[in-house]
């Protein structure tokens, strides 16, 4: 029952909120900061960044939160916002990085090399194939094994049952496990 109740206070604040009462939206931020930080540290393991995007995600909530149609789901509804802000700046970041990569010379064994070449495809392929799932089954899989939460807080974050919630992590995994084969059998 306390999620019920959560789910009618979020009603409350989100309405409130919506009639230009802007404490309601900071009630909304101090309720929900901390959980989202965790979440959004499971995508970009660096606890300030995190933090960053959190924030943003929550300006970017203010201003879209006249189109939320379900106000009682708004925490789920923050963190899809916010991990895919995450998800986009991690790409973005990859990109970044090989381009500094090419530009600088490395010392390095050739093993050295080799192994490191193969943990970034490996990397690489994963994200790739994360990319390619629908959102749900993305957030779920994310959560799961990137932030390790427990399928409990999947299925409230997801606005859905632990049910669901196994679900999509389930079939994440197959689609994945189909797609990295399929990559591999185009590399060989």
């Amino acid at each position: 029952m306390p999620e019920l109740a959560e789910a009618d206070a979020d009603i409350k604040l989100v309405e409130r909120t919506l009639s230009v009462d802007l404490d309601s939206f900071g009630e909304l931020h101090h309720r929900y900061y901390h959980r989202v930080v965790q979440v959004v540290f499971g995508v970009v393991r660096d606890r300030i960044l995190a933090e960053d995007m959190v924030q943003d995600a929550y300006v970017a909530a203010l201003k879209e939160l006249p189109r939320l149609r379900e106000p009682e789901r708004f925490y789920p509804w923050l963190c899809r916002i916010a991990v895919n802000r995450a998800i986009e700046d991690r790409r973005k970041v990859s990109r970044r990085a090989r381009i500094d990569l090419e530009q600088r010379p490395i010392d390095v064994t050739p093993a050295e090399a080799e192994e490191s070449l193969l943990r970034a495809e490996s990397a690489e392929a994963v994200k790739a194939a994360l990319e390619r799932l629908p959102e749900g089954q993305r957030a779920a899989v994310t959560m799961r094994f990137f932030d390790e939460l427990p399928m409990r807080a999947i299925a409230k974050t997801l606005g859905c049952n632990e049910v669901t919630a196994r679900t999509q992590v389930f079939r994440g995994m197959r689609k994945l496990g189909v797609f990295l084969k399929a990559r591999k059998g185009v590399r060989r």
